[in-house]
């Protein structure tokens, strides 16, 4: 078959000089040759990449990307930043494929009008043992090719080739792109286990319909040692089964499954995380008493007792002893139990794992297995804090963050702009207490005035470690303890997400008519980048929490901006999704003398918004070039609330109440708008009534 779709494939490639060239020589010899083939080297130590540049100048249909060793994940996902092809394929660097394996999925695919297609595979043994085949016509008596919606897939074949190992990697199907691109989806970085089983159920989710095709086409290379990627101690291993215990919800609930679906996908991810959470007492050798923390962590964990209530004991069905004990154990809170039993079945793995690290020790091997019980040190979340003149208030915010309840470590970094009061004094308070924690930067000269507006851009974002950063002005504060825990669970179980954000409450040092809340909107949701774009209230600053990744290539419309909130947020929402939680966790002060707005009012204030709006007017142009104009007409509707905000502010009401700003005027709350037409309709009493509550004359 010959045809115009050009089809990706993206191979991630790490020390694989041994396979690399068959895999890389099975793709080119493929009867469809209409491909892209993306070869990403994931920071080699071998010969790969050199094996990947001869590769690629022999076949000028092959293009190499070299980046930092950062994992699979990692890997796949920078290929997929590169990919422009309609169809997709992902096969790993040690595996290879049949001939007609691109041909064959992507005729069924035309013939199906589906978004995917599933193959077999087989396990191919480096010890010449005989392959382990798992094939669809095997699994279900069946020769033919199987096409069907979502819902007949979820109630007919999801089970069937879960069991049959079909459906736990990515490499056995054919993706389209589009559908890829529409919902941002992109692997969990940080994860080594589960991720492939976790993409393709959150790519199966979004498909209308779905092809299965008899016989084997992947060749799933199986090493012979014993010391492959599935039989190591992975200590994100339970977390990665609560995110693909999402994933199924959200596939459960898009397919509609019957309630025996439900059951049956329940108590195999019960089973899952039953499986590693006793992983710890044979696969490494940590103290005892932080094995049994672990597991009472887990019995205690509420979205694990969720899931032991929604299967009753007598609909155990497994063949794994082991794992269904657990399960009963850990249901009912017998820790201490699970954990003697643990002793006893799994003592002698644990003795001879203690006889093999001594052993590496005295010969000088790395042990890459003890750095991996020490990753918890790792830094996970960076919060910036960005301070002049708030003596008043960051010994408060320093607070907060402090107080951050978390499972995993944080650092706090501290710019002050060259503070005149004694903000610095108490800085370096906090930085004696806290040494490990808080990491000032103390500029001798203030930066702002000299044009770098967002100095977090220039100072704080280069040096965090983290995996996210969370913002917070020096003169806001933090007021629920769980507030990073709450983003940083919902960022790591949706990879595709950019930028988390909720909810805050105002304070103002003087009496004010306005809400005192910025929540714009009434329940947890996605928001969209044109929403972020033109957005009817502003996102309040100390409650963003976004990927520290995307920090890195921040444009000049970022750095020449007069406000750094604004397009950081613009940035993130280009970059993935938006997620915002209705829950106030941080404090907004109104009203100190040093902040931007009390800067605005100083002089001519309606001259200085129309000055911040033309400078935002040319940010929002920097965004679009980014962009390539595809949110222009968003970028279009902002710049006309901006004027729409500068007569409110300056009390122009009858050019707010224009035809042309009708629509924003509508989007104020009722208690705004009644004062509005209250002060048109009686100027007199109106400043009479507040000279009488608030002692002055002004909002």
């Amino acid at each position: 078959m010959e045809g115009n779709d050009l089809v990706s494939i993206v191979v991630p490639v790490y020390n694989s000089e041994a396979y690399l060239a068959r895999c890389i020589r099975s793709l080119r010899l493929q009867s469809y040759s209409h491909l892209e083939i993306i070869l990403v080297d994931d920071g080699s130590t071998d010969r790969s990449l050199e094996i990947c540049n001869r590769e690629a100048w022999e076949d000028s249909r092959i293009q190499v990307l070299h980046k930092k060793n950062g994992g699979a994940s990692s890997a796949r996902n920078a290929g997929l930043d590169q990919v422009t092809g309609q169809w997709l394929l992902l096969i790993d660097g040690d595996d290879y494929i049949h001939k007609d394996m691109v041909a064959t999925l992507l005729d069924s695919v035309k013939a199906c009008h589906a978004q995917t297609a599933i193959c077999g595979f087989s396990r191919v043994y480096g010890d010449q043992s005989p392959p382990e085949i798992h094939e669809y016509s095997k699994n279900a008596g069946r020769q033919q090719m199987w096409q069907g919606t979502l819902r007949q897939f979820s109630e007919e074949l999801f089970l069937p080739l879960y069991e049959n190992l079909m459906l736990r990697t990515q490499s056995n199907k054919l993706y389209w792109v589009p559908l890829i691109q529409k919902h941002q989806l992109r692997y969990p970085e940080g994860i080594s286990i589960n991720e492939d089983i976790w993409f393709c159920v959150r790519y199966l989710t979004f498909c209308e319909r779905i092809a299965c095709i008899p016989g084997s086409y992947l060749y799933y290379w199986q090493d012979s040692s014993q010391n492959s990627l599935i039989s190591r101690y992975h200590p994100e291993g339970v977390e990665s089964c609560f995110l693909l215990l999402r994933a199924m919800e959200e596939f459960m609930e898009a397919a509609k499954s019957s309630q025996a679906v439900h059951r049956r996908i329940d108590q195999e991810m019960l089973f899952h995380i039953c499986g590693f959470a006793g992983h710890s007492y044979y696969r490494t050798i940590k103290p005892l008493p932080e094995c049994y923390q672990e597991i009472n962590d887990l019995a205690r964990r509420e979205e694990f007792q969720d899931l032991i209530q929604r299967i009753p004991f007598w609909g155990f069905k497994t063949n794994r002893v082991k794992n269904q004990a657990a399960a009963f154990l850990l249901g009912h809170h017998w820790c201490r139990l699970y954990h003697w039993l643990c002793l006893g079945v799994y003592g002698r793995q644990r003795q001879a794992l203690k006889r093999k690290r001594r052993k590496d020790r005295a010969a000088g091997a790395n042990d890459n297995m003890i750095k991996q019980e020490k990753s918890s040190d790792e830094i996970l979340v960076s919060v910036s804090c960005i301070t002049f003149n708030h003596e008043n208030y960051i010994a408060r915010a320093l607070d907060s963050f402090l107080m951050q309840k978390t499972n995993f470590n944080f650092e706090i970094l501290v710019y002050d702009d060259a503070s005149t009061d004694r903000t610095q004094e108490i800085i370096r308070e906090y930085e004696k207490k806290y040494p490990d924690r808080i990491k000032p930067y103390y500029q001798k000269e203030n930066q702002y005035s000299q044009g770098k507006y967002n100095v977090e851009g220039f100072f704080n974002y280069p040096r965090a470690n983290g995996r996210y950063i969370a913002m917070c002005d020096g003169d806001d504060y933090w007021t629920d303890p769980n507030k990073l825990q709450l983003q940083v669970n919902y960022m790591e179980n949706h990879p595709e997400c950019a930028m988390c954000l909720h909810s805050a409450k105002i304070e103002t040092q003087e009496k004010a008519i306005q809400s005192l809340e910025i929540r714009p909107y009434r329940k947890n949701r996605l928001i969209s980048p044109e929403e972020v774009i033109d957005k009817a209230s502003n996102y309040p600053t100390a409650s963003l929490l976004f990927r520290t990744e995307y920090t890195r290539d921040l444009k000049d419309y970022y750095y020449t901006s007069p406000v750094g909130d604004i397009p950081i947020q613009l940035h993130m929402a280009a970059k993935g999704t938006v997620f915002y939680l209705d829950r106030k966790m941080s404090a907004y002060q109104q009203g100190v003398s040093v902040s931007w707005s009390a800067l605005m009012k100083q002089g001519d204030y309606k001259q200085n918004l129309i000055e911040h709006h033309n400078a935002m007017k040319v940010m929002y142009r920097g965004f679009s070039k980014e962009t390539g104009g595809i949110y222009d007409s968003s970028i279009q509707r902002a710049c006309r609330r901006m004027d729409f905000l500068t007569y409110l502010n300056v009390k122009e009401y009858k050019k707010v109440l224009a035809i042309g700003y009708r629509s924003f005027y509508q989007e104020l709350d009722l208690r705004t708008r009644f004062f509005i037409r209250f002060e048109i309709m009686a100027p007199g009493l109106y400043r009479f009534l507040r000279k009488l509550a608030f002692g002055k004359d002004r909002c």
